[in-house]
């Protein structure tokens, strides 16, 4: 007879069907006795409950947009790094401020048990779950507590802290602006004097005169006065944006044009003593100036009073009675499955290790490596256990007594 020839050859998916088949009643009871398991312990866990609002990301037009073309934009257009204003603002709401603001406002730390207001701001992060719909544009915030109550007002105050960290950018940027528009209309407005001033001392020429100056001197003002207040919008626009951002750029351009304006109108002027045209066109570019900034400090003001904010609340969360979860049938699912695949990994283990047994090269091995462990020495803990379990008293009589 010849000798078996080992590894023996395969027989495909029989190898694995067959010892599972043989086992069958003892997955069928692990699968049981692991889902009844769940199923009691979800039993007893408590029910949670979830609320859930939403909003729209808008566009906000301010007033100091309409003055002129360089006027800062509203907040959903400074995003960094490409992103979309939808992404900014769920940031806002994942953020350590909105977090602790919510935590202090309903009482988390002692509500829920937790040690400090960092245990229970990190226990609401794992609860606040925020989905966009990037096609509509809004975003759903779904808040997660063992109260209904509770659940759907931590959702709605999420939108409205976030409307109060967005209407505290928008107050400081307006304020910014506002304070640099009041700064360089003092200016403007000191030129303006020392133009009427100049104006004042200087000669009237008949020739000049003649050649009626005041059109010409109000329009080349007038031009030069939107390339200052252009500028200054530039220097305002710097304080909000980096340099290499858009709405620089088109601020720059812009300026570029009205500069390129401004050359094909200037003419030759005189160096006289009677530079009657020159001095007109210095007076009518500062009242065209001071008129401007006016009109920007106007708007600058009236958005520190507004306060727009780019967040509009579609729906109200509302108390919701039924629990989301637990849920049993889940629960008892997740167990059956966990039951049987943790007992079949066991029952093909121990059939992989039988077959392997019968080798005569594995046994070979299996000696040689026991050969290589150390030995086990006298003195070993599991020795000295032994021995002082047989030195108990009744076993001791025992001896004694045979």
């Amino acid at each position: 007879m010849p000798p078996p020839v080992w590894p023996p050859p395969s027989l495909g998916w029989l190898e694995v069907a067959l010892p599972l088949w043989s086992r069958r009643w003892r997955l069928l009871l692990s699968a049981l006795v692991l889902g009844l398991a769940f199923f009691a312990v979800s039993l007893f866990r408590p029910l949670m409950f979830v609320g859930q609002s939403s909003f729209v990301v808008t566009s906000v037009q301010r007033p100091s947009s309409s003055v002129g073309a360089g006027g800062a934009p509203g907040l959903t257009l400074i995003a960094p790094g490409g992103a979309s204003p939808i992404d900014l603002h769920v940031a806002m709401l994942r953020s350590k401020v909105i977090g602790d603001r919510l935590v202090e406002r309903f009482d988390l730390v002692r509500a829920w048990q937790m040690r400090d207001a960092a245990s229970a701001r990190a226990l609401l992060s794992r609860r606040l779950d925020f989905t966009i719909a990037r096609r509509e544009g809004v975003v759903y915030i779904e808040a997660t507590d063992v109260h209904p109550q509770r659940a759907a007002a931590i959702a709605n105050q999420a939108v409205e802290e976030l409307k109060l960290v967005l209407r505290g950018f928008a107050l400081n940027e307006a304020t910014q602006r506002r304070s640099f528009y009041e700064q360089q209309l003092e200016r403007a407005r000191q030129s303006l004097e020392k133009a009427q001033q100049q104006l004042r001392t200087s000669g009237f020429d008949r020739a000049a005169l003649r050649a009626e100056p005041g059109a010409a001197a109000t329009s080349y003002a007038r031009q030069q006065a939107e390339i200052t207040a252009a500028e200054v919008r530039l220097a305002a626009l710097l304080r909000l944006r980096v340099e290499g951002s858009d709405e620089v750029q088109m601020a720059r351009a812009e300026i570029a044009a009205m500069r390129a304006q401004l050359a094909r109108l200037e003419v030759p002027r005189d160096e006289g003593s009677g530079a009657f045209g020159g001095r007109v066109r210095e007076l009518r570019y500062a009242e065209q100036l001071v008129e401007t900034l006016t009109r920007q400090l106007e708007a600058a003001r009236f958005d520190v009073e507004s306060e727009p904010v780019p967040v509009q609340v579609l729906d109200r969360a509302q108390p919701v009675f039924t629990p989301a979860s637990p849920n049993p049938v889940q629960w008892a699912l997740g167990g059956l499955a966990l039951g049987f695949g943790l007992q079949a990994v066991w029952v093909l283990v121990r059939h992989r290790s039988r077959l392997a047994r019968q080798d005569e090269h594995y046994r070979q091995r299996l000696e040689q490596v026991r050969a290589v462990l150390p030995v086990r020495r006298q003195g070993s803990w599991r020795l000295r256990l032994k021995a002082l379990w047989g030195q108990r008293p009744w076993a001791i009589r025992g001896q004694v007594e045979s």
